[in-house]
């Protein structure tokens, strides 16, 4: 197993785990937009034989106002279901929380549902804190 960098030329693989993992997404022309040269973001992929089993998207946030930051704020964490239960999750994690290590970063957070306590578990197995924050949206 490998983790890499999502190429373009995988995107339909990328947004076949999207769409199994979160119940669908986007169409194809929306995941086109995607720059794999960004120094904004980076979409990492856990691959198997050339199957993308696994994915992480980091967003990286550069400024300067607080003390946890920079930050990395993660989405889309997400493995194929015929996967799960086989320590992946926390291999992509480790892997994040070595990048944001050696690349100066103070602070990983990330958003998930409260009914996916399961999911908290495991979060919180991996040395992440449920923080003392509400969230809001605003959509568009």
């Amino acid at each position: 197993m490998i983790i890499e960098k999502l190429k373009k030329e995988e995107l339909d693989k990328y947004k076949k785990l999207i769409d199994e993992a979160f119940d669908g997404s986007n169409d194809i022309e929306k995941y086109e937009e995607y720059d794999e040269n960004s120094d904004i973001y980076e979409v990492l992929v856990l691959k198997e034989k050339n199957e993308i089993i696994g994915t992480v998207t980091m967003y990286k946030i550069q400024l300067f106002t607080f003390g946890f930051q920079p930050s990395i704020e993660l989405f889309n964490v997400a493995v194929s279901k015929a996967y799960r239960r086989k320590n992946l999750g926390s291999i992509m994690l480790k892997y994040v929380i070595e990048y944001a290590k050696e690349n100066g970063f103070k602070s990983i957070h990330f958003t998930c549902l409260e009914s996916e306590e399961g999911v908290h578990q495991f979060y919180e197995s991996m040395g992440f804190v449920k923080a003392n924050s509400r969230k809001y949206n605003m959509n568009l």
